[in-house]
């Protein structure tokens, strides 16, 4: 498993909404027995304004992007350098939505390489901590990780945390790149097909993009298909919009799983105490 090659990535955007919001950054960095020894990383000219709150998050300002390459370029120049390698991106299904959108916009045909999601590992392999954002992984672990929120520090911050997971998997005979596909099951794949229509977030739901974007813990009353109704402590991790409709993607407790929840089902939702949404059943 350690002698696999991996290439972990990550993108920093102007906000949450594929299609409103666009890429600014993507970074990577390819690694195998424990070494990196290849790195990607580029500005993206988002052709939209950067909002002042979210560069105070990762710094990126309008100025720094105003020569970079646009986002078909970016892009394309990215997945050169991934070429057929296994990609693993902390809190993924975000980062794989904004390359998935591009890939939509700008008619890129998408590789079919599996992206595991280190955010998801971490639940499983360390349910121990508190908290799994990448952050508090990295100083858990003693990792360097000194400037956040930026493509490459955050990469090999990732690097750092895969590292750590692999030594967990070690202790539970998970030792091949075949076992670890058997124990982690299905990987994501970008998929550019899904994006339809953009449509405007409801002003009701406004509190719940607020919500996401201060990476707070969620109760929600969620209606399945057949109608019944449960309450779920979720972890948000972005809104999107596929086939015409608008989606909130998450980790849900209850499932143990990353789970799309279509946003006209939620029908209440509240923030509640990471503590207490990590340690409190979900329930009916």
């Amino acid at each position: 498993m350690r002698s696999s090659i991996f290439v972990a990535f990550d993108t920093e955007t102007t906000g949450l909404y594929p299609g409103f919001d666009q890429i600014v950054e993507i970074a990577a960095c390819r690694f195998s027995n424990g070494r990196m020894f290849d790195t990607f990383q580029t500005l993206v000219n988002p052709m939209r304004d950067i909002p002042d709150e979210v560069v105070a998050i990762h710094g990126i300002t309008e100025e720094m992007v105003g020569d970079a390459p646009a986002g078909d370029d970016a892009v394309r120049a990215f997945f050169e350098f991934v070429g057929v390698d296994p990609l693993i991106a902390h809190n993924a299904p975000f980062d794989e939505r904004f390359i998935s959108f591009n890939c939509h916009k700008f008619g890129i045909d998408a590789p079919g390489n599996a992206v595991y999601d280190s955010l998801l590992l971490s639940r499983r392999l360390f349910p121990e901590l508190n908290s799994h954002g990448l952050a508090s992984l990295t100083e858990v672990f003693g990792i360097p990780h000194e400037t956040k929120h930026r493509g490459m520090p955050d990469v090999i911050g990732l690097h750092g945390v895969f590292e750590q997971c692999l030594n967990r998997l070690e202790k539970i005979n998970v030792l091949t790149r075949d076992d670890f596909d058997r124990w982690y099951g299905d990987t994501i794949h970008f998929s550019p097909e899904k994006y339809d229509l953009l449509v405007t977030l409801p002003t009701d739901f406004k509190p719940l993009k607020d919500a996401i974007e201060k990476g707070e813990c969620l109760e929600v009353v969620y209606e399945d298909r057949s109608g019944a109704r449960t309450t779920r402590r979720i972890d948000p991790q972005g809104l999107y919009v596929a086939y015409g409709n608008l989606y909130l993607t998450a980790y849900c407790h209850l499932r143990e799983a990353n789970r799309n929840f279509k946003l006209e089902r939620i029908h209440a939702f509240r923030t509640v105490d990471e503590t207490t949404c990590q340690n409190f059943p979900d329930h009916a």
